[in-house]
């Protein structure tokens, strides 16, 4: 440690500029805020997933660092592929989810053996590559953390009935199994928080019905609904977290999930909330919702451990590592 302060070794921490507002662009952040002589945050305009012609064309150097961490694998594959001596063994690699930019598992196995570490959100997602040749010393099961600004409203109360999901919308997020859990709870409120909702909710013709409420998402929507709901509803057929799941949680509110990305670890099936196989049937999904009474213990306990300041102190701990 007094080797690092007396070196003044720091990481770059490279995001891409679109996600600087989301979960990517949130947790560098975090960690720059809690260790500034340490980190530097650096933007660049792409994940280099090779779908853009400007991504061959135009450069974007990176300053020179004495480790870097970068929030999604093909932005180390881009710079590692430029100068192998500089970034290699000297990068923190945060591994959201599986996604097919990323290549086959063994292409991501060869890329992130050449990182010092990578991050992950879930188990599942480490335990996969591990076990296809992902040195185990080169992983971190990070999960996430809470945003200590994420609290409960002192102006709502929690209704009883309300059931909240919280997604940007898309094909991977079940949304084929929530227009008929509508129709068959006309008794509970269901509030969707997220956007690119409006073309699917006019297509299903639900966009109208009395339980159902669509709102953006942001911190204010977030404190408030999820101060007043009793359910969170996952459906996601593919995930790393999700993060509003642990977010709801933390502020009491009942998870019914799929098992996908690190629901399973927080989740104690039957005790905390409810684990869903994938692609659930509706009336499982029902069955569930309507028993959310019988659980025993409150969901915030299971969550209350991930902290930004958790984050923030193994990063700075790998930087140690790393220039050491």
């Amino acid at each position: 440690m007094n080797f690092l302060k007396k070196k003044s070794k720091r990481m770059l921490l490279v995001g891409v500029w679109v996600n600087r507002n989301w979960i990517l662009g949130n947790w560098i952040k975090e960690v720059e805020a809690r260790h500034p002589k340490h980190f530097k945050l650096w933007w660049v305009p792409t994940i280099y997933s090779g779908k853009r012609k400007f991504e061959k064309i135009i450069r974007f150097p990176l300053p020179r660092y004495d480790s870097y961490f970068f929030s999604y694998p093909t932005i180390f594959k881009h710079y590692l592929e430029k100068n192998p001596n500089r970034f290699e063994n000297k990068s923190i690699i945060l591994y959201p989810h599986n996604e097919p930019e990323m290549g086959t598992i063994s292409d991501q196995v060869e890329l992130l053996n050449k990182a010092f570490k990578t991050y992950f959100y879930c188990k599942a997602d480490a335990d996969n590559l591990i076990s296809s040749g992902l040195h185990p010393e080169k992983v971190l099961v990070a999960n996430c953390a809470i945003d200590i600004d994420c609290v409960n409203s002192k102006n709502e109360v929690r209704n009883r009935q309300t059931i909240v999901l919280a997604s940007k919308f898309g094909p991977r997020k079940g949304v084929e199994l929530l227009p008929p859990l509508i129709k068959m709870l006309p008794e509970w409120h269901f509030v969707i928080m997220g956007r690119g909702w409006e073309p699917f909710l006019k297509q299903e013709k639900i966009i109208d019905l009395p339980n159902l409420t669509y709102v953006k998402f942001n911190k204010e929507n977030r404190a408030k609904f999820f101060s007043g709901a009793k359910i969170f509803l996952s459906l996601s057929n593919l995930e790393g977290g999700p993060v509003p799941l642990i977010e709801s949680m933390s502020l009491g509110v009942i998870p019914v999930s799929t098992n996908t990305g690190f629901a399973p670890e927080f989740i104690k099936d039957g005790v905390n909330g409810y684990l869903l196989p994938i692609n659930p049937d509706p009336k499982l999904i029902v069955a569930k919702i309507r028993s959310v009474d019988e659980l025993s213990e409150k969901p915030e306990y299971a969550v209350s451990h991930l902290t930004w300041d958790r984050i923030a102190k193994f990063t700075f701990q790998d930087l140690v590592n790393i220039t050491t």
